[in-house]
């Protein structure tokens, strides 16, 4: 791709990426690109897994197989084995590429049978797997092409952005993509935790920050602000899941100097651009020229030029013949044309009939000011069915049942008697998937009466 190879060229005594205590320049960042495309194999389409020692030589892979008829999976050493493994065999890998730079390997692997959807790729491809927050992972097909082609655009600037989420995710890959296209540094801490991040943020004197609202909370709750040099945070982007309004105030509250901006886009369909209508609002309004948007009964549809083909391992009902996706994302209107995301269809809990979105409760429970985080999902019900769960941190040394008659209270008047939570657990940490994500299945929950 001819425009890529333009752009990192006028980049190439610039810093691209600080990671694992090496410094990249563009030069060597687009030597390691060649050093790839040298060993990739010949066939006419192979599916090829990426395990490359380093973030910023798995994005050059990348870049190197998008010249090609191949298909990439980005599967980060830090994924457990067991979802390798399952992924490679969703897949059909044919080929694994390790290494490093200087010393990049492809190995062959027994051949697979063929998946159909391979045959509507025309040129390079790209697998993504969802977090399976809601049932297996969905194995998802993009065209490479029409992914990096939306980068084209992106202008010059030179900034030090902090690369949290694995290059196996859209929005990792977003981040990543729209730091090196513009010729400013990425920035990989040495861990993915909150006092990790930190540090590289002082360090390097990061000035963009994407993270999910729940990272965001994990480092309030570790005290970064207040322990690191954070006043460099020009940018803080949060997107991947719903923010909580009571957390985003205390996110604008705990880094004043930076600008908090609301960021969206799906695994199906890539980043799309939208504006918020202010830094202290929920609410956004889509600025995208590639993108189309409407609703139906309360949930998003979207129509963008780099949506998947299809999926490996899944029903394909939320893709209609005519290129619109069904993201499955509640959502409510404001009335100038913005909207604000509630949460994923697939999270509502059935209550003896009543539907209850988790979202509605966690916003009224983080307007206590004990709660630090909190979490709802569903628990088992022998009456209704289900009812609702909830799991809270918290340095308040109040016992269990102190606590349930606390929120009971307070809920009470906030919201319906069937939404209150029944079963309460305190926690020291909520769980975080490999998306950096809060986990809200009961079975993490551990909920006590």
């Amino acid at each position: 791709m001819n425009w890529i190879q333009t752009k990192l060229d006028s980049f190439a005594e610039r810093i691209a990426c600080h990671e694992v205590n090496r410094t990249w320049t563009y030069q060597q960042f687009t030597q390691a690109i060649q050093q790839i495309q040298a060993v990739l194999p010949d066939a006419p389409q192979s599916v090829i897994a990426i395990q490359t020692d380093t973030s910023i030589e798995g994005l050059a892979a990348l870049i190197a197989i998008a010249d090609t008829p191949h298909i990439a999976l980005p599967l980060p050493l830090e994924l457990p084995a067991n979802e390798q493994d399952s992924m490679r065999t969703v897949a059909a890998v044919t080929h694994q590429l390790t290494g490093t730079s200087g010393n990049f390997q492809v190995t062959a692997l027994i051949a697979q049978k063929t998946p159909a959807l391979y045959q509507q790729l025309k040129q390079s491809g790209l697998l993504l797997f969802s977090s399976g927050t809601s049932g297996e992972p969905k194995a998802m097909l993009h065209h490479l092409n029409a992914l990096l082609d939306r980068y084209t655009s992106v202008t010059p600037r030179s900034d030090r952005s902090l690369l949290l989420l694995l290059i196996d995710h859209i929005g990792g890959l977003d981040s990543a993509f729209r730091t090196l296209f513009s010729g400013s540094t990425l920035i990989v801490p040495k861990t993915r935790t909150p006092d990790d991040t930190g540090a590289a943020i002082a360090e390097h004197q990061v000035n963009v920050l994407p993270a999910s609202p729940t990272f965001l909370n994990l480092m309030l709750l570790a005290q970064v602000p207040t322990k690191y040099d954070c006043s460099s945070l020009e940018i803080i982007a949060y997107g991947a899941e719903a923010m909580p309004a009571p957390l985003l105030q205390r996110v604008n509250n705990a880094f004043p100097q930076a600008d908090i901006q609301q960021k969206f886009g799906t695994s199906e369909t890539g980043t799309v651009r939208i504006k918020s209508t202010n830094k202290d609002s929920l609410f956004f309004k889509i600025q995208d020229h590639d993108t189309e948007w409407k609703i139906l009964e309360d949930a998003l549809w979207l129509k963008t030029p780099s949506r998947i083909l299809g999926y490996l391992n899944a029903d394909e009902r939320s893709l209609e013949a005519d290129g619109w996706y069904a993201t499955g994302d509640l959502v409510e209107e404001g009335e100038d044309g913005s909207i604000r995301i509630i949460g994923r269809e697939s999270a509502l809990i059935n209550v003896g009939g009543q539907k209850v979105h988790p979202a509605e409760i966690e916003a009224v429970l983080h307007e206590l000011p004990e709660i630090e985080a909190c979490s709802v999902a569903s628990k088992q019900d022998p009456i209704t069915g289900n009812a609702i769960a909830c799991a809270i941190v918290t340095q308040n040394k109040d016992d269990l049942r102190t606590w349930k008659r606390r929120i009971r209270n307070f809920c009470r008047g906030k919201l319906a008697p069937w939404k209150i939570p029944s079963q309460i657990t305190i926690t020291k940490e909520l769980s975080t998937n490999s998306r950096l994500k809060k986990i809200t299945t009961g079975q993490d929950h551990n909920a006590s009466d």
